[in-house]
């Protein structure tokens, strides 16, 4: 497949945002390896391309406003790392039609983001995890 770095660009962005939002509002340090599994360094001690792929990502999300981190230490971990408010609004908050008066809290909870996202997570669904994030990140 040609796209497979974008794929692995919206995975990551995807466990990423999963991620801080389990342990949110605390700042964490966010490994990468955590994100997109072992890194297999070279020879030289280089990161692997899929390594840095992720560090791009987690950049990528810090420079358009959805986490905030003091530092990327050694290239292996993202320091005092948390969504910003921005994110969890967005992965938070339902998105329930303003017309329905009556909306059980599991209705609720399955039209949030963070619940649709790690539920494609879940299933290694790379379709509904690039359409959720091209949906709610990219628009």
């Amino acid at each position: 497949m040609i796209d497979v770095n974008i794929d692995d660009f919206y995975h990551d962005i995807a466990v990423t945002l999963l991620s801080l939002y389990q342990q949110f509002p605390q700042k964490v340090s966010l490994y990468i390896e955590d994100i997109c599994g072992p890194d297999d360094a070279d020879e030289f001690g280089l990161h692997s391309p899929r390594h840095l792929s992720c560090i791009g990502a987690l950049m990528w999300l810090h420079d358009e406003g959805f986490i905030r981190y003091t530092d990327i230490v050694k290239q292996e971990s993202a320091e005092e790392c948390t969504l910003t408010g921005k994110a969890f609004k967005k992965l938070a908050f339902p998105k329930v039609e303003a017309n329905r008066q009556s909306v059980s809290s599991i209705e609720k909870q399955q039209s949030t983001l963070v619940y649709q996202l790690h539920q494609a997570v879940k299933e290694q669904s790379s379709i509904d995890v690039r359409d959720l994030i091209e949906a709610h990140f990219l628009s």
